[in-house]
């Protein structure tokens, strides 16, 4: 099996979605949305050092996300989805219960780079820039505003399609806290934004532009710089910028560097995958 994603839980857990083979490309450049040929996928959930299996065996959906929805429900996402026309629209979410049944489907379009659900069961997508500017049938993208919220059944809730004041062309990274708030990381012009109650600030950072995970604690944010990487960079927060204020190596007990392949983040927590091990680094207050 071939790990896609990885996410950490609401409760000290994490979950890994794999595939028997990657689908291959549609002339050889965009992903498929739905296979001609049918998929072996699996959710692991490790809990208290107890691990369980979702088994997916015929699968014609490309996942490429997966986060939980609650204790018992997961959700699968694909991060294509085809717009045919207003009565065709490809429902690219889907929600399993913990044995494997399906619940339910819904949209959350197309070009999704980034999928994080709260602990109150919302939904937050981040967008490429073929989310924002459209591609696959959309004239005009759900993610056109770059970050969309939705509820757990799929409708949305928030969005920055009335901020002005920046334009998200590619949400990097997206992540919460514990106090409701939705952090996101965006290109060109590299801030931070910090989301609550329909209202954001945002914030320039000093030297630093990175993709794919951080991890948040009051004033302080640790990056994850990109695929591979090896060093995390703390940020701290003053004024209205985030300042690098030192760097962080990744290694294992046994002093060798971790190697990411997969990294995803939690609130205060980073996960790494790395080969069939997985490493959690934790923000500590004072550290």
């Amino acid at each position: 099996m071939t790990p896609l994603s990885i996410a950490i839980g609401h409760d000290n857990d994490v979950y890994i979605l794999l595939v028997n083979e990657h689908p291959p490309l549609v002339n050889g450049s965009f992903p498929a949305t739905i296979t001609e040929e049918s998929y072996y996928y699996q959710v692991i959930h490790v809990k208290d050092g107890q691990k369980t299996v979702l088994h997916l065996p015929n699968e014609t959906w490309n996942y490429h996300h997966v986060q939980p929805i609650d204790d018992d429900h997961v959700l699968l996402v694909c991060a294509r989805s085809y717009y045919h026309d207003a009565s065709n629209i490809e429902e690219n979410a889907r929600v399993y219960d913990k044995n494997g049944s399906f619940v339910r489907s819904f949209c959350l379009g197309d070009g999704i780079g980034k999928v994080y659900v709260t602990k109150d069961q919302e939904i937050w997508t981040g967008y490429f820039d073929e989310g924002v500017f459209g591609n696959y049938g959309w004239e005009k993208p759900i993610g056109r505003s770059g970050l969309v919220g939705w509820n757990a059944s799929g409708v949305q809730i928030d969005s920055l399609e009335d901020d002005k004041q920046y334009a998200i062309f590619e949400c990097l990274a997206l992540n919460g806290t514990a106090h409701g708030q939705i952090i996101f990381f965006f290109s060109i012009d590299a801030k931070f934004g910090i989301r609550k109650d329909n209202q954001t600030e945002y914030y320039s950072t000093e030297d630093i532009a990175f993709r794919g995970a951080f991890a948040v604690k009051g004033d302080k944010i640790v990056a994850h710089q990109g695929i591979r990487g090896r060093i995390l960079f703390e940020l701290k927060r003053k004024e209205n910028e985030f300042k690098t204020v030192r760097k962080i190596e990744l290694t294992k007990p046994d002093g060798l560097p971790v190697i990411p392949q997969l990294v995803n983040n939690r609130e205060d927590q980073l996960l790494f995958l790395d080969g069939d091990e997985l490493y959690l680094y934790e923000m500590i207050s004072g550290d």
